[in-house]
């Protein structure tokens, strides 16, 4: 298991990439709320006309977690998988930035940054830590 920054958010980055394209078939990259036919049971479905893939709830009360599915479909996982690989690329060059002395004096400055956000998702992709920083 990677235990450098960088390292980690490009291997979080690449088990989302591979877990969401994987999820995408047929063109199909979004998720909706329905019903069975038969009972009415509420499911998750790929497309409500035709589905390929039905996640089906079995008791009411967890009827958030198809609300979920439906929230974070494969196009999120793409994003996130984008957004943690270029949070690796800056974690890269922080690593190998050199601070120098400038006419003015001694300046470094950082603006606001994710880099805490992006591990703590890294870390709960790749089952360290429940994602906590």
């Amino acid at each position: 298991m990677p235990d450098q920054p960088a390292d980690l958010l490009t291997a979080a980055a690449e088990i989302l990439r591979s877990a969401a394209t994987g999820a995408i078939h047929g063109g199909r990259t979004t998720w909706t709320l329905g019903n069975t036919l038969r009972n009415g049971s509420p499911v998750v479905v790929d497309d409500a006309a035709a589905p390929t893939v039905l996640i089906e709830t079995w008791a009411q009360r967890l009827e958030a977690v198809n609300e979920y599915l439906t929230r974070v479909p494969p196009t999120v996982g793409l994003a996130v998988a984008n957004w943690l690989e270029r949070e690796a690329e800056i974690w890269a060059q922080c690593e190998t930035t050199k601070a120098e002395i400038a006419p003015k004096g001694f300046k470094l400055s950082w603006g606001i940054n994710t880099h805490d956000e992006a591990l703590a998702v890294a870390r709960a992709v790749l089952g360290q830590d429940g994602g906590q920083q």
